[in-house]
């Protein structure tokens, strides 16, 4: 089975119902890859995220938090031209605390792409709401289905049933 990959902050617990979103619309056609959650002796975590990232169909970035190895797979990933389904929470921040050691004290502040990450305010961002399960496996859909042309394992979801009404 084809295999999409998932970039995301795994310091922000509401991004868990996205990735659910994610597996519920695309799982019947498509295998969700993240970054391995178990190192294995003699293999580099980094090698295996290259190599998923590589092999995938397409990937998804989710960029609630932030964080620096999101956005160096997100490099990967455009380094790699991967078709990639962007998104960010409606209320995401950045997770300024997990960048200092534990006693420094630093607030999470709003993401602003516009500020934080200037070269790519110009891409289109999906905006998904983590109070609406069902608006957001809608998104989850849309956004999928803009990108028919460059997923080469394309598969035509139909968007009805409880799962989206």
């Amino acid at each position: 089975m084809p295999h999409y990959f998932v970039s995301y902050s795994s310091r922000e617990p509401h991004v868990q119902i996205l990735l659910d979103a994610l597996s519920l619309v695309l799982g019947a056609h498509f295998q969700q890859r993240r970054t391995p959650e178990a190192l294995v002796s003699g293999k580099s975590q980094f090698d295996r995220i290259v190599k998923g990232i590589a092999q995938a169909s397409f990937c998804v970035v989710i960029l609630d938090g932030l964080r620096p190895n999101v956005v160096l797979e997100y490099g990967i990933m455009i380094g790699k031209e991967k078709s990639v389904l962007l998104f960010q929470e409606q209320f995401a921040e950045v997770d300024a605390p997990g960048l200092f050691p534990e006693g420094f004290e630093v607030e999470r502040t709003p993401l602003n792409i516009d500020t934080q990450v200037s070269d790519i305010k110009d891409l289109n961002r999906a905006t998904w709401f983590r109070n609406d399960p069902k608006k957001t496996r809608r998104l989850v859909l849309e956004e999928y289905r803009k990108k028919r042309k460059e997923i080469p394992d394309f598969v035509e979801i139909e968007g009805t049933g409880p799962l989206f009404n």
